[in-house]
């Protein structure tokens, strides 16, 4: 049992009481995953024996010149693919996500290796037999197209085990770290922007299966706000099907909607070969701007940074030697811009 000094002990004494180095004592401390765990954990209990206590000063110092650098290799992170397709880069949301990962792990000095969880050969056991073999214990989860999915035998092998986040959407029934966007207010504020550019009537057209895997927040954003309206501008959700995209322009013009807004660019540009003048006529906003839809006006989800965000959580867990199930989960939600374009009119000059 080490003989507690006269006064605080410092990082030397530290680690000549725990025959370690004065390094690993620091590293330790910080409860660094670079230090096997139990050895943090004998550094730290004869640290706290010793009498010593972290001096708060110090530790803000110490943490902006470390800020101030570009940190060193920590380890791999495993950025795990859960849709059913392997190419992130095919859907413009989960490529977002995808560069906010990248860009974020390598700005904290971590690697990113990519798994696709439906691959045909590559049964889920195996997998997290791979990770564990790599020494890889912090996971990011992105692609999960349903909420039902994560109940699945195959994601508890993961989510149960390692330092986890899961980017896009939030699982509000498992005890997991989420990074996502507002749905909810992306919806009610592109609502609200158009009433205050001097449309009347708008509506709102999605698909139902998209809706339903946001829990209905486009739906409920858009209702927030519309339930304020007279009656007879109050119009219902439309439910889009692209493969039946002429029968929900019809509805829209039976309607007599004024202004669209939709998460399909496909709807946008089959309106254009229709009797619809755009935007005098008929304003149509994207849910989900992105660089590609140049002419639209709509709401940019700001993707990257959700995927900046869920680096953030899991390393703050392997920071804290956290893993497995949260007991009381984050759901960091980001919030959505407005992007001027040409398919909305300009809105009245007050006088």
């Amino acid at each position: 049992m080490p003989t507690p000094p006269a006064g605080r002990p410092n990082m030397q004494q530290i680690a000549d009481a725990a025959a370690v180095s004065k390094s690993a004592v620091s590293l330790a401390l910080r409860n660094d995953p670079r230090i096997p765990e139990s050895t943090r954990t004998r550094i730290q209990q004869i640290a706290e024996k010793m009498g010593y206590q972290r001096n708060p000063v110090v530790d803000t110092l110490m943490s902006q010149l470390r800020a101030g650098r570009q940190p060193g290799f920590q380890a791999n992170l495993a950025l795990i693919n859960c849709a059913p397709f392997e190419d992130l880069n095919s859907n413009h949301t989960f490529r977002r996500l995808r560069e906010g990962v990248l860009e974020r792990s390598r700005k904290l000095g971590y690697g990113v290796e990519e798994f696709w969880l439906q691959k045909p050969d590559l049964r889920p056991q195996r997998l997290k037999q791979i990770l564990e073999t790599r020494g890889i214990r912090g996971i990011v989860l992105i692609g999960i197209l349903g909420f039902d999915e994560i109940d699945d035998e195959k994601f508890s092998l993961f989510y149960k085990k390692f330092a986890c986040s899961v980017i896009g959407t939030a699982q509000l029934n498992k005890r997991i770290n989420c990074s996502t966007n507002d749905q909810y207010l992306t919806a009610r504020r592109v609502t609200r922007k158009v009433l205050k550019m001097g449309y009347e009537r708008p509506i709102l057209v999605v698909p139902e299966a998209d809706d339903a895997v946001l829990e209905n927040k486009f739906s409920a954003g858009f209702y927030s706000i519309v339930k304020s309206l007279p009656k007879r501008d109050q119009l219902e959700v439309v439910s889009l099907d692209l493969e039946s995209l002429p029968q929900a322009i019809e509805t829209i013009k039976a309607r007599k909607a004024d202004v669209i807004i939709t998460n399909q660019s496909e709807l946008y540009y089959a309106l254009q070969d229709t009797a619809f003048r755009i935007p005098e006529e008929l304003g149509v906003v994207h849910l989900d701007w992105h660089a590609e839809l140049k002419e639209m006006a709509g709401m940019r989800q700001n993707n990257k940074v959700v995927g900046q965000v869920g680096v953030d959580l899991v390393v703050g867990q392997l920071q804290r030697n956290e893993f497995g199930a949260q007991e009381f989960p984050q759901v960091v939600e980001i919030e959505s811009i407005w992007v001027d374009g040409t398919s909305v009119r300009k809105p009245p000059v007050s006088a």
